[in-house]
């Protein structure tokens, strides 16, 4: 009878922790009001930035032995400081004041206490002034602003790995990317972000058409707008971009008879079934890939890939839709340009942040432009951007909303 008495007692206890372990499962509310964006209108061949930024400020980042940047993957902006992630070349996050002049380098490479031998992500807790970087797919160092390592969390789970992260509202939310996706896979985990536990999984994998494999990430962070309340969330093949938080509600809804459905996937893999050909993409007139999105209280701003990439200016008060082929940067040049087709990276309530390489051809024909007197003639530093030489940092260019 004890012994019987114990076995039930085991029994319920294990099943008690099973319950407790359980990750609570989230799908796309469809509560609220939420835009609805038609793309197959006519487009325009371009749009001057003119129309919808007052002016443009140049950021030159200063450049040294300990902050050279070969690649900048990520660009955000928190208060007085602009975070510059480079994955791949330098390996780093680094920290400039807005004025361009390096501040600090947050972690550094190698296998002691909050050190990486990869670095994939990152976000920042403004109100806590908390930095996470993302490394080695499910682990997150922690540190303080002034580069103090804090901790390290490990991301708990199987069949899958963490790809990009976003601080919002005292939680961490993380793409869910399965080395094989299953059709009860969600594309997003809920952590807590002390300890690192996996509260809950999110947002069903069937509004990315059943895709959650590693491809198309050149396309761009799936987090976006990290400083709106909430932030945004598409993945490759959604039709929706939705509003993450403690309800994933739907903000935006693309509409079109080129969006990719799951038998298009299924036409873009390659021959093992496994990978997407993109010569096959390229050859199509699908369209997805939301990328270089930025709003502000007036209008949303976006970029498609597919068969040909195009602009999308929404207005939200008027509700009016506006496609081009890509943006005319009359605010840099005096005629129409095509190496700066408005690949914004990052935007905040005051304006957008445009990335230019100076470690490309574009540094020359940039240069060449100012030669011929193509470019306006009261650009900001304007005689510091002549003498930038190939090694150099990239440059920013800051567009203030009107």
């Amino acid at each position: 009878m004890n012994n019987e008495y114990k076995r039930i007692c085991l029994l319920f206890s294990l099943f008690l922790m099973s319950c407790s372990n359980q990750q609570s499962q989230k799908d796309l509310q469809m509560i609220g009001d939420y835009f609805t964006i038609d793309l197959d209108g006519e487009k325009e061949t371009s749009i001057p930035f003119s129309s919808y930024f007052k002016s443009v400020r140049t950021i030159i980042l200063e450049t040294g032995d300990d902050c050279l940047i070969g690649k900048i993957d990520e660009l955000q902006v928190f208060d007085d400081y602009i975070f510059i992630l480079d994955s791949n070349k330098a390996k780093g996050l680094f920290i400039f004041d807005k004025e361009g002049k390096f501040i600090r380098k947050i972690g550094n490479i190698g296998r002691g206490p909050g050190e990486y031998v990869e670095l994939l992500d990152f976000t920042y807790d403004v109100k806590n002034c908390i930095v996470y970087l993302l490394v080695e797919a499910n682990k997150v160092h922690k540190y303080q602003l002034d580069g103090t390592y804090l901790n390290t969390l490990a991301i708990q789970g199987e069949g899958f790995f963490i790809k990009f992260i976003q601080y919002y509202n005292d939680k961490l939310y993380s793409t869910s990317i399965g080395w094989r996706s299953g059709k009860n896979d969600y594309l997003l985990y809920e952590i807590e972000p002390n300890e690192g536990k996996i509260l809950s999984q999110a947002l069903s994998i069937k509004y990315n058409k059943g895709w959650n494999e590693t491809y198309f990430f050149e396309h761009g962070k799936f987090f976006m707008a990290p400083t709106n309340n909430p932030p945004r969330y598409n993945q490759v093949f959604m039709d929706y971009i939705v509003s993450i938080g403690e309800n994933i509600t739907p903000y935006i809804k693309l509409k079109s008879k080129y969006l990719t459905t799951e038998k298009d996937i299924e036409d873009f893999r390659g021959k093992d079934g496994m990978r997407i050909n993109s010569i096959n993409i390229a050859k199509s007139s699908k369209i997805f890939g939301v990328h270089c999105f930025f709003e502000n209280e007036n209008y949303v701003y976006f970029r498609l890939a597919g068969g040909a990439m195009f602009a999308v200016i929404f207005d939200k008060k008027t509700k009016e839709v506006k496609l081009a082929n890509r943006l005319n940067n009359d605010l840099i040049f005096n005629k129409n340009p095509i190496i700066f087709i408005g690949q914004f990276t990052f935007s905040d309530s005051n304006g957008a942040y445009e990335i230019w390489d100076t470690q490309t051809s574009a540094l020359s024909g940039f240069q060449r432009s100012l030669n011929n007197n193509d470019v306006v003639p009261d650009l900001d530093k304007l005689d510091e951007l002549m003498k930038l030489e190939e090694d150099a940092n990239p440059v920013i260019f800051f567009y203030e909303f009107k």
